[in-house]
């Protein structure tokens, strides 16, 4: 199969700059997202992905996102600066700038800022989806527990 080409104009329709991106209003604290500024940047409506997504993360001292699992996709999350607590399944793991940590398929995982004075920047993505709504989104408490 030969490689697909792009015009050089079409470059300007791939090159997103964050703040060109309005963070995420519709995600809400009762379904676990806390003090988040989220921005997806290369996704279906954004590029036009298909396979993956990424975006960029800013949590607020005492940010967080509660534990929660994607059934259609792998993730995984980069800290750029700041402290974080990463929850994977049983396991919790600090993180700090340069560490990368991946997140398998319908694992239960979720990040907390680990300091009361710094904010907290990440970029993350999803491998097998393109968005959220793609990639599934469960709280324990859609499962049943808790």
């Amino acid at each position: 199969m030969p490689a697909d080409k792009l015009a050089s104009d079409d470059i300007a329709q791939y090159l997103i700059r964050d703040g060109a991106i309005s963070p995420d209003s519709s995600l809400e604290p009762e379904r676990g997202w806390i003090d988040m500024d989220v921005r997806w940047l290369i996704t279906k409506d954004t590029v036009g992905a298909q396979l993956g997504c990424m975006g960029r993360t800013f949590l607020v001292p005492g940010g967080k996102h509660d534990i929660h699992r994607h059934p259609y996709a792998e993730e995984w999350e980069y800290v750029i600066t700041g402290r974080a607590v990463k929850h994977v399944g049983d396991l919790t793991v600090e993180m700090g700038p340069g560490d990368v940590i991946f997140v398998p398929r319908n694992v239960y995982h979720g990040l907390e800022n680990a300091s009361s004075t710094e904010p907290l920047l990440t970029v993350w993505g999803y491998q097998g989806a393109a968005n959220l709504e793609e990639a599934g989104y469960f709280l324990p408490s859609d499962d049943g527990i808790g």
